[in-house]
């Protein structure tokens, strides 16, 4: 099956600071009107021609720039909760502020593969992410010849060679 993995377009972070949100609250942050322009430009690629199903992070700038692409294509969309992004904390508690999450991304910027012992965050290693993004995209290869999964720059960049990923860029992959 052929993915073409699409990073969410330009979030705001304005209502959710406004807001004072915190933890999984954080990540309720809808697209800049920049962001839905680049969405919108995306949407004219002529990879849509090729795809069945959208598949989407539950995380609001990914749904909304889904959002764009499916106002353009008549493709079915679903949720997945395992393309959701790097997690500063999997425990489910997710209590973190931005400090706290950003302590968590330098720790993990050094130890990517496993947790330093007595490491007061538990985030997501690199085999974490890939790990559940390839279990949700196992579940549809007998199903679709081609999928575009709209996520994150971190965990895309974990499903394969490239460098860091520009809102709205695309790398895509086989998955059997």
């Amino acid at each position: 099956m052929k993915v073409y993995l699409i990073r969410h377009s330009e979030p705001s972070y304005d209502q959710v600071a406004a807001a004072g949100l915190r933890g999984y609250g954080r990540e309720l942050r809808p697209l800049t009107d920049r962001g839905i322009q680049i969405a919108r430009e995306r949407a004219k690629d002529p990879l849509f021609q090729e795809v069945q199903l959208i598949l989407a992070s539950p995380y609001t700038r990914a749904l909304q720039t889904a959002l764009e692409f499916v106002r353009y294509h008549d493709i079915p969309l679903k949720v997945e909760l395992g393309l959701r992004e790097w997690q500063p904390d999997n425990t489910g508690a997710r209590i973190d502020n931005d400090e706290s999450a950003e302590a968590a991304y330098q720790t993990f910027l050094k130890y990517p593969h496993e947790r330093p012992e007595n490491c007061p965050y538990h985030y997501d290693t690199i085999e974490d992410m890939q790990d559940r993004f390839m279990a949700v995209l196992k579940r549809y290869a007998n199903q679709y010849d081609c999928i575009a999964c709209v996520s994150h720059g971190t965990i895309i960049s974990q499903m394969g060679p490239g460098g860091g990923l520009d809102y709205c860029d695309v790398r895509k992959m086989t998955v059997n």
